[in-house]
């Protein structure tokens, strides 16, 4: 008759922790579509790769239950014929330096306290098993459940009796935590990623930017409206047409300039433009858009981002911004820029 006798729930809680980091890795991996700009989002899928795959390593070493079959006894995958076992050993640890390594990091008060109770009170019931080849562990938090694992094993094995020469220094399976200072260093490295991966995921929630996304039709209209005060100019030979596309901040700069909001800047630069000419072509814009002549900046309405900017400079330089506009409408806008150009006489 087959009998199962309770190790721990440390599996399933680790198959937990793997669950909640392959999660977080998938919003983190759209996270990193959303944050193109920053590599936040890319260390911390990495970091919940490594997570996952740490977790899942050590919930397969930690079943549940021991199974006590009829001819062997089964931990984890590892099947120990009871004819194999050589020595079943007994003895009891201290898990306080598992909880002063874990709380010690996170909060030297919590620390305090722990180093300062009894070791007593973290004692946990020890049993080895062993093969001529390889040495099995577990490890109970209370004494009914490890007296129910030997009770089972003396079923199967009567003639081995365990004896109390348990020295934890010998290398073994645990099939349950080990509950020691690396274990302790482990569990308050998973406790950080816990706390960074919510927090910085958080940061996901807001993905506004400082200004925008403006109306399209208001901007478009702005642009066009812009346009039709632009009338027979000449041609403004060797002055090309720049058309630039600039990611807008966002309120958050953790998460880095949106891909999905762009400004779009018309650039209209010339260096080979005499002075003079230069000059006169900056002040006939400027009167045709109802520019103040001292002013080198201009909001073309209130509705629209759209902005006319002339700085002060010794050669042809006029710049045309569209304000923050949704990146789909990049492409009518952009057609909207060159049509202004043009009717500036660049280009041609």
């Amino acid at each position: 008759m087959t009998r199962r006798v309770f190790l721990s729930n440390a599996g399933l809680w680790a198959w937990a922790v793997v669950a909640v980091a392959v999660a977080a890795a998938a919003l983190h991996v759209w996270g990193i579509t959303e944050t193109p700009e920053t590599g936040l989002f890319w260390f911390l899928t990495a970091a919940d790769l490594v997570v996952a795959g740490t977790a899942a390593a050590h919930a397969v070493r930690w079943p549940r239950h021991a199974v006590f079959e009829p001819d062997a006894l089964v931990l984890a995958g590892s099947r120990v014929p009871y004819d194999a076992i050589t020595a079943v050993r007994v003895g009891s640890v201290s898990a306080k330096p598992f909880w002063l390594a874990f709380w010690l990091p996170n909060s030297l008060l919590v620390g305090l306290v722990v180093a300062l109770r009894d070791p007593a009170g973290f004692t946990r019931d020890v049993v080895e098993v062993d093969t001529a080849r390889e040495r099995f562990r577990a490890r109970w938090r209370s004494p009914g459940l490890r007296r129910a694992f030997l009770d089972a094993l003396h079923a199967a094995r009567p003639d081995v009796e365990p004896s109390h020469d348990l020295d934890g220094g010998h290398p073994a399976r645990d099939r349950t935590p080990r509950l020691g200072v690396p274990g302790g260093l482990l569990a308050c490295a998973l406790s950080v990623w816990a706390v960074a991966a919510g927090l910085l995921s958080l940061q996901l929630a807001d993905r506004s930017t400082y200004h925008g996304p403006y109306p399209t039709e208001a901007t478009s209209a702005a642009l066009r409206s812009l346009t039709s005060e632009f009338r027979d100019y000449e041609a403004l030979p060797g002055v090309p047409v720049d058309l630039r596309t600039q990611r807008c901040d966002r309120t958050n700069p953790l998460l880095g300039p949106s891909p999905d909001v762009v400004e779009l800047h018309l650039v209209l630069e010339s260096h080979d433009l005499p002075e003079a000419d230069a000059d006169a072509v900056e002040a006939r814009i400027r009167q045709d858009a109802d520019m103040d002549p001292d002013t080198y900046l201009t909001s073309v309405d209130r509705v629209s981002g759209v902005s006319l900017h002339i700085p002060a400079s010794s050669r042809l330089s006029v710049w045309v911004s569209t304000g923050c506009v949704a990146v789909e409408d990049a492409e009518r806008l952009g057609g909207d820029l060159r049509a202004l150009a043009a009717a500036l006489g660049a280009g041609r």
